[in-house]
């Protein structure tokens, strides 16, 4: 049996607003009924809303607009079974280590500060994803970009190495004014 601590970390199912609506819409209907029955048991006083809307129901005969609304509220049902069944994004990084997990703006955050231990590397930005994180570097003009790059590349990939999968590392260095 798993533990609370094994769980991978997913993101809320996408089929929560639709159940919490629908469960809204139910909760309406419960108040109403519920309205009616007291009025049948005489703890309220008023006027009865579904007998007459029930009457108002009765004797209607088939409209033009009951064919689309039909067949759009089947498109609805299968779109709501679609999403209930959908799995959950994921929503952090796992680490070699069992139950340590990391957020992708964790992992960005590593990256970016990994690359700025680089030298030559005046700033620095990162951006992660689910398989590549994208390190944006500037330095000053008169920097060899080529080597600096790959100290960059090799600087996060090290950072990143406690990473259960690994990501792909892309790099981009901007060169800006001379240094004062």
């Amino acid at each position: 049996m798993k533990d609370e601590a094994s769980k991978k970390p997913v993101a809320n199912p996408t089929a929560a607003v639709p159940a919490v609506l629908f469960a809204l819409v139910l909760i309406a209907a419960g108040v109403v009924l519920g309205r009616e029955a007291l009025l049948k048991l005489g703890a309220l006083d008023g006027s009865e809303w579904v007998g007459p809307a029930a009457s108002n129901l009765d004797g209607l005969t088939a409209q033009q607009w009951m064919l689309p609304a039909g067949i759009a509220a089947v498109v609805v049902g299968f779109v709501l079974v679609f999403v209930a069944l959908r799995p959950r994004r994921r929503t952090h990084r796992a680490l070699t280590e069992q139950g340590v997990w990391l957020r992708k703006g964790d992992v960005a955050a590593v990256a970016r500060s990994a690359a700025l231990d680089s030298v030559g590397v005046d700033t620095a930005s990162a951006k992660a994803g689910n398989k590549k994180v994208t390190v944006a570097v500037s330095t000053v003009d008169g920097t060899d970009t080529s080597a600096l790059k790959s100290a960059v590349v090799t600087s996060v990939d090290n950072a990143l190495r406690p990473l259960a999968s690994a990501p792909k590392v892309r790099t981009r260095v901007r060169t800006t004014g001379q240094a004062s």
